[in-house]
């Protein structure tokens, strides 16, 4: 099997059975971690490669999939805000002001509906369709070696950061109508991406995995009742809309979900990527059966700082528990940054291949 028909075949009832090993998957690998390591990796490897290291990194190392981007569909002119300490910023959709010269967002400023009214008026459709189209058959052209596995952005971790955790968690408890319409104009940015991605290439992406989190280290940020009264609704509409396409919808969000993941499925979701902070492998294999795992690999203390014997016995003990259902696809929990040792990547890895190798079906 190639890595594109392993990750697929955990969602496959026929191809399952044919699995040669459980499919090994990263969120992605930051760019810390790849220019300390890149000349030890590169110098190590005489296959091919695409001249693009977000790829070819995680390729050399040997996983099967990564999480891949694909061109917006939209687009949203700034806007002017007050900051409340005195000074007027600019703001696009996510609600966040970029400080000058650095990658750190700070916010959320969408505090009121007459800013989220005008961050409406200033957004436009886009056609992207050659943009996309080009991607797209460049993932398809790298997706035997390394399966890209498409990302958007979701509706809830984007509601509490557009407005501030304060904020969101008042508007939550008051039910307010500025809450109810985040909720709207995120789920429609959601739905114009992935109608644009659909309209430009058919389902020849296969998989588009939403990411939002929605859960701490220890515990989910809403309770599943709210969290499917409020956003169950959008995301099944979401979900229709990728799988009458002959795609697979998939969520990804940070911390210890295990509580919504029964309104995950309700929602249409088939498979979740992450599972950190106290999710049970046992517990969520037993009682979720039906349900694609992705990830589960400790990143916050075997992954950096583990030994290979640590890191080898952890390995063994996820196969052990999600191993033999076949819906499986082993990976760090979330991304690999620079203070993970390549050393400890390397030795998850090759565990992750050498123990979930399956018994050839001779049926």
């Amino acid at each position: 099997m190639n890595s594109r028909e392993r990750y697929l075949a955990v969602y496959d009832d026929n191809e399952r059975k044919k699995l040669d090993r459980v499919p090994t998957h990263v969120q992605y690998i930051m760019e810390e971690f790849i220019t300390h390591n890149k000349e030890n990796i590169l110098s190590q490897y005489g296959g091919k490669l695409f001249n693009n290291l977000y790829f070819d990194i995680p390729l050399i190392l040997g996983f099967d999939s990564i999480f891949a981007p694909f061109p917006l569909s939209f687009k949203v002119k700034s806007i002017k805000v007050h900051s409340g300490t005195g000074k007027i910023i600019r703001i696009k959709e996510d609600g966040q002001s970029t400080r000058r010269k650095t990658s750190y967002y700070e916010g959320g400023y969408i505090n009121n509906l007459e800013v989220l009214n005008e961050l409406i008026t200033n957004l436009k459709k886009i056609d992207n369709n050659d943009l996309i189209k080009k991607a797209i058959n460049f993932y398809d052209k790298i997706s035997p070696y390394i399966f890209p596995v498409l990302i958007v952005d979701g509706i809830f971790d984007r509601v509490w950061r557009s407005m501030g955790l304060v904020s969101f968690s008042r508007n939550l408890k008051k039910n307010t109508k500025l809450f109810q319409e985040l909720i709207k104009f995120y789920a429609n940015l959601v739905q114009i991406n992935i109608e644009g991605l659909i309209n430009a290439t058919g389902g020849k992406g296969k998989i588009i995995n939403i990411l939002d989190d929605v859960a701490y280290k220890g515990h989910p940020m809403i309770s599943p009742e709210r969290w499917e009264k409020d956003f169950l609704p959008h995301y099944k509409e979401l979900t229709s809309i990728i799988s009458d396409a002959g795609m697979i919808p998939q969520v990804h969000t940070d911390g210890d979900v295990t509580e919504l993941i029964s309104s995950f499925k309700k929602a249409g979701f088939r498979g979740l990527q992450g599972f950190e902070g106290g999710c049970d492998p046992y517990y969520v294999n037993e009682h979720h059966p039906d349900f694609v795992i992705v990830g589960f690999g400790d990143v916050s203390y075997t992954l950096p700082y583990g030994t290979q014997d640590q890191i080898e016995s952890h390995v063994r003990e996820l196969m052990n528990a999600l191993k033999e259902n076949r819906r499986f696809v082993i990976g760090p929990s979330t991304v690999i940054f620079k203070e993970i040792p390549i050393e400890n990547v390397r030795t998850f890895v090759n565990a992750a291949i050498k123990y979930g190798k399956y018994i050839e079906n001779k049926e």
